[in-house]
């Protein structure tokens, strides 16, 4: 895979091209990264992904260790979600 320089791979070794984008952060997306603590755990879903940060891999990491965490703290408990308009 290669981010850069593309017009040096030989054409016939191309196997898929595919396009990335990064998550777009709104208003209510950035909201919803400040109850990422509340969201995680309610109902037993827990939701793990680049999104709850700027949208690097390395984001998608660091949110697995955020709900592994929390599993700790938490102790599976489950919970109900509260709703905000």
């Amino acid at each position: 895979m290669t981010l850069n320089l593309a017009e040096r791979i030989d054409p016939s070794q191309i196997i898929r091209r595919l396009s990335y984008e990064h998550p777009i952060h709104t208003p209510a997306a950035i909201a919803a990264q400040a109850r990422q603590a509340e969201i995680n755990g309610a109902n037993r879903a827990y939701f793990c992904g680049a999104y709850w940060r700027f949208g690097f891999h390395e984001d998608g990491v660091v949110s697995a260790l955020d709900a592994l965490d929390h599993f700790r703290r938490e102790h599976h408990a489950q919970r109900p979600l509260h709703r905000t308009a």
